[in-house]
């Protein structure tokens, strides 16, 4: 996908996500629940949320996390299933992640599983941007940063709220590199 980097960050939409999942790591462990927003700077236009069976145990200090159990995933679709329709949800969209390398590789993963082709939109860690922003910090990490900024709590390790704090962080950033205008999408490139 090729964008204008020059232009500035309001002309485009993005689809802030986040994955639960069975564990750590992508080529052996699964999605187990799918949370995007849809988003232009300053306006949400679509959530989506949407938990999936993952055909396998989740691991317990997953669950302990997240609070998704086996029972909670086992009348589920599976991630097979949900995977397109979550890809339909991104479209054409900038993807934005905090600390993209984890949920980009469950998603280029889970695409090839299914046979499907990979993500070839462009992702913005909010991790990596979020240093740029606010240097200095002690901790990048999600909860850390939307305390610090006063970000209203949600409910932390759910796909769809932390998608959102990911979207409102994104914002946060934008505002603060945004010196006089609209900062081109280069500028929160990472």
């Amino acid at each position: 996908m090729t964008l204008d980097a020059t232009r500035g960050v309001t002309d485009f939409t993005f689809v802030a996500f986040d994955f639960e999942t069975t564990g750590l790591h992508p080529a052996v462990d699964r999605i187990v629940e799918f949370g995007a927003v849809r988003f232009t700077v300053g306006q949400e236009l679509a959530m989506f949320s949407q938990l999936a069976n993952p055909g396998m145990a989740i691991h317990p200090d997953a669950a302990r996390v997240s609070g998704i159990t086996d029972a909670a995933v086992a009348t589920m679709p599976p991630v097979a299933a949900v995977l397109p329709q979550f890809m339909e949800f991104v479209g054409e969209a900038i993807l934005v992640a905090h600390n993209a390398e984890f949920d980009g590789g469950f998603l280029r993963a889970e695409l090839q599983r299914t046979g499907m082709p990979t993500v070839a939109n462009l992702i913005i860690d909010t991790q990596a941007l979020a240093q740029k922003a606010f240097p200095g910090k002690k901790s990048y990490s999600l909860q850390n940063l939307v305390a610090m900024l006063g970000i209203p709590a949600n409910t932390a390790h759910r796909a769809g709220d932390d998608a959102r704090q990911c979207m409102l962080l994104f914002e946060h950033c934008v505002e603060a590199l945004s010196f006089m205008g609209d900062l081109p999408l280069q500028e929160v490139l990472t």
